[in-house]
């Protein structure tokens, strides 16, 4: 108790009640989500994870929840200037870090895989609550009670190399048998209905000029604009039935996309989430925005 003016004044010295414990511990958990959603227990002997920013932040994150447990009382009452400004952008961070770890995350397409629906210079968002949450340094998801559906299109981490993110769209799920044959999709022995919508030529990211065909695919409740090149050989032959918890996925630009055809199938644990809306779109080759594609939906 001290003494103010004359009156008395309790000082409440309750631990849980103490600012710095609290945001101590927020780092501290901060640091095992970053780092454990972005290896797993098995790919923590990965050359690849090396690679991954996640291990440096992680480590930040938790020598700041330590700080904070051990000297944080002392450092939030000096009344220094770096004390001052520390609670609020510690607060900004924190907000930013949540929304982007659990709501949606900016992601910017690299290459011209899902052209014509996604072009190089898009940016979009993705809705990371849509599929659940993978638990920390497990290979388990968790309040995934909407999973995919054919059609979606998916952000996930390249099955081969974690530290990368792929976008594809989800032509195959678990129990599905797919095939795909002479450029044509098949699911459960079923041909996916194809429309012809005519040409489509476009420069890629080589500056090289692509003479392609634009069709329209109903693949369940999302139909979509697909590119076929009809002279090009590049076709992959696949027949397979798709095991529990693994999704088979194409680019939409059928014969300029790396995808399951190649490399195999996506397990659920490492879906990042579901595309949802471009938020900003820039031409690299006319050097400007392309305003009629910013806030658009992604099907």
């Amino acid at each position: 108790m001290n003494e103010e003016g004359g009156q008395q004044k309790v000082v409440n010295r309750h631990p849980w009640r103490r600012k710095h414990l609290w945001q101590g511990l927020l780092f501290l958990i901060a640091a095992v989500l970053v780092f454990g959603n972005a290896v797993s227990l098995g790919a923590f002997f990965m050359p690849e994870a090396s690679r991954s920013w996640a291990a440096p932040i992680a480590l930040v994150l938790f020598g700041m929840g330590i700080f904070m447990l051990v000297k944080g009382e002392a450092f939030l009452e000096s009344g220094s200037v770096t004390a001052e400004y520390y609670e609020a952008i510690a607060m900004a961070v924190a907000i930013a870090f949540m929304v982007r770890s659990f709501v949606v995350e900016p992601f910017k397409i690299p290459s011209g895989s899902m052209m014509p629906t996604l072009l190089v210079g898009d940016y979009l968002f993705v809705n990371k609550f849509a599929y659940g949450y993978r638990v920390p340094f497990t290979q388990k998801r968790i309040l995934m009670t909407d999973p995919p559906r054919h059609g979606e299109i998916v952000v996930f981490e390249y099955p081969k190399d974690p530290t990368k993110d792929y976008i594809k769209r989800i032509v195959g799920l678990p129990g599905d048998r797919v095939a795909y044959r002479d450029k044509r999709l098949y699911i459960n022995g079923q041909l996916v209905a194809q429309q012809v919508d005519g040409a489509y030529n476009y420069i890629n990211e080589y500056d090289q000029r692509v003479e392609s065909q634009r069709l329209t695919e109903n693949l369940g409740s999302h139909p979509h604009a697909i590119l076929v090149r009809p002279m090009a050989n590049m076709d992959q032959f696949t027949d397979e039935v798709i095991p529990a918890d693994h999704y088979f996925v194409m680019g939409d630009n059928r014969d300029n996309s790396n995808d399951s055809r190649y490399w195999g199938l996506v397990p659920a644990h490492r879906l990042v989430g579901r595309a949802v809306a471009l938020f900003w779109s820039w031409d690299r080759i006319e050097g400007k925005p392309r305003w009629e594609r910013i806030a658009q939906l992604i099907r």
